[in-house]
């Protein structure tokens, strides 16, 4: 058994740097790069590399439980995906402020939309950004 970096045991390398890459991922407190997300669980002590915490994030955005956006260069950022459906994120694209904001009208839209359309098994990934009051006050928007 291995002793993981979030204080359990577990008989998998890959779910011990799973757990590490969700604990950094719930610790945010907005979208980050995976170089970001990397320096964060090296500095918890785990050992994992760069190519583990990006193999670990695409699976995470695959099954829904994270979620990946783009800022302004065109960096991927990640961020914990805490909806149900009918919450959604809205973040600062200055400092990465994530504020939750309801969005069933959307997800109802979304889901009869593709149901007209004859899709099933609908997955529902919206960006919301903008500058946070804070940003905009101190002039720190980009």
């Amino acid at each position: 058994m291995l002793r993981d970096a979030v204080g359990g045991t577990t008989p998998s390398r890959t779910r011990t740097h799973r757990e590490v890459v969700l604990r950094v991922l719930e610790e945010l407190p907005g979208p980050a790069t995976a170089y970001v997300i990397h320096h964060r669980a090296r500095d918890t002590g785990a050992r994992i590399g760069l190519t583990t915490i990006y193999r670990h994030l695409a699976s995470l955005v695959e099954t829904g439980t994270a979620g990946a956006m783009r800022d302004d260069t065109g960096q991927h950022l990640y961020y914990l995906r805490s909806d149900d459906g009918r919450t959604h994120t809205l973040m600062c694209t200055s400092c990465s402020l994530g504020v939750p904001v309801e969005a069933t009208v959307v997800a109802q839209w979304a889901v009869e939309t593709a149901v007209a359309h004859g899709f099933s098994d609908i997955y529902l990934s919206a960006a919301l950004t903008g500058v946070c009051p804070r940003c905009r006050t101190t002039g720190s928007s980009k």
